[in-house]
């Protein structure tokens, strides 16, 4: 029993001593992070040729504000044209949407006409057939059994 205890209290300490040293790593790496990322902030913030580029910056963006203000009245000023274009064109999609339907409406009507053309005779070979059976068993039927049985 306490062979299994010493065993236990060995792995316990082991864990506990390899737990200990990964989270004094991660202190560390993230102490160093920290401090490196204060430098690159305050170099940032003293450096001559970013305070330039911020300058550059803000000025592309007051000239972009201002672009994009001229661009809104001028939209503004052709909004009564563009209503009126889109009426004249939802007229003429209108009308064309009426003339596409007609035009499928014929060569639907055309395409049931030439099929029932087409398969008519298809359909009435039965009738063809029994007519013709008809027709055939009629001239044998006037035939005399030994002319019949003379034949192959």
């Amino acid at each position: 029993m306490e062979a299994r205890l010493v065993i236990l209290l060995a792995c316990v300490s082991i864990t506990l001593i390899v737990n200990t040293v990964i989270i004094f790593m991660i202190f560390k790496i993230f102490g160093s992070m920290a401090s490196k990322a204060t430098e690159s902030v305050h170099e940032f913030q003293t450096s001559e040729s970013t305070r330039h580029l911020l300058t550059t910056l803000q000025a592309a963006s007051e000239n972009a504000a201002k672009v994009s203000g001229s661009v809104r009245d001028q939209i503004v000023g052709f909004e009564p044209a563009l209503v009126k274009m889109q009426a004249e064109h939802s007229e003429r999609l209108a009308k064309a949407d009426v003339r596409f339907k007609v035009v499928c409406r014929i060569i639907q009507f055309s395409a049931e006409k030439i099929e029932k053309i087409v398969t008519w005779p298809i359909r009435n070979i039965q009738a063809a057939a029994s007519v013709i059976q008809g027709i055939v068993t009629f001239i044998r039927g006037s035939e005399s059994d030994s002319d019949a049985s003379s034949r192959r």
